[in-house]
């Protein structure tokens, strides 16, 4: 989610200053709530232990991978739908650097925050964690409220990129060349489109109760693939270096052991995914995660 918004902010640089705060403004309430939980009298009581299985450590640590691989992986998607003017590989190495930094503090930082505060119990949204079923807020109701708008208003901007392959791919079907842009042949199937686009996608989020489950099932079937096996995959039959090479054996490599970690990383998500099937109800307020 961060890398997709900030790829955009920098392919589109006269509102970089602005949207880019977002995102350290969410990560710096986030923080701030975290912190406050974790010193709090009324605090959680944390447990830091991991599974005493083996098996269960080694699913987890797979899960977590294919879950990082969606965190980090997804700019692939608008990396892949975008055209850059040239030059486009200068332009694409710093959107990159820009997204993986920024990224990298985000995600970390709320991360490595949130277990202090709550342990193995700290759920894959922070702020369930910050607002738990039974009992009070963990966090004053002005913090909790500031983060959902700060959240609100990064997806704002990020939905779009996400869904324009989307509208580009329905928009082919639907549009006439021969008429304008915004002439009404094609503005009014364009407007209809969006929307039913929009309304199902939000019909699904509302109905579906998992969060961090089906991150991991994504990650390791959507962006393991897309980003470490496909690009290596590629490069060898477009580029054919010799079999011999260290290029093409590195490749093969990367390839082999990212296949196999996309499989153990599918097979610990749906694992999960089964043994929280007890506690899914649809359109549930109690998110799964």
């Amino acid at each position: 989610m961060f890398i997709t918004s900030m790829l955009y902010l920098v392919l589109h640089e006269k509102e970089l200053g602005r949207r880019k705060v977002f995102l350290f403004e969410i990560d710096l309430v986030n923080l701030r709530s975290e912190f406050l939980t974790g010193m709090v009298s009324n605090a959680p009581v944390k447990d830091y232990s991991l599974s005493p299985s083996k098996s269960g450590k080694m699913y987890d640590a797979f899960l977590s991978i294919s879950i990082l691989a969606t965190v980090f992986g997804n700019g692939i998607l608008p990396e892949i739908q975008a055209t850059l003017a040239p030059p486009a590989a200068g332009k694409m190495v710093k959107a990159l650097v820009l997204c993986y930094t920024v990224v990298f503090f985000t995600f970390y930082l709320s991360a490595i925050s949130g277990y202090w505060a709550f342990g193995n119990k700290v759920q894959s949204n922070a702020l369930q964690s910050l607002m738990p079923d039974s009992g009070p807020s963990l966090a004053p109701t002005w913090l909790l409220g500031l983060a959902v708008v700060l959240v609100l208003l990064q997806l704002l901007a990020i939905a779009l990129v996400y869904s324009q392959v989307a509208y580009e791919i329905m928009e082919k079907g639907s549009a006439d060349a021969g008429h304008g842009r915004f002439s009404w042949r094609n503005l009014a199937p364009r407007v209809a489109l969006r929307t039913l686009y929009v309304a199902a996608c939000a019909f699904v989020a509302a109905a579906l109760p998992f969060f961090g489950d089906i991150v991991g099932v994504v990650g390791a079937l959507g962006f393991i693939p897309l980003d470490f096996v496909l690009p290596v995959v590629m490069y060898n039959i477009a580029l054919a270096p010799p079999k011999r090479s260290a290029v093409y054996v590195i490749n093969v490599a990367i390839m082999a052991l990212f296949t196999g970690v996309g499989i153990i990383g599918a097979i610990a998500s749906v694992r999960k995914l089964v043994l929280d099937a007890g506690q899914f109800q649809l359109f549930s307020d109690h998110v799964i995660s």
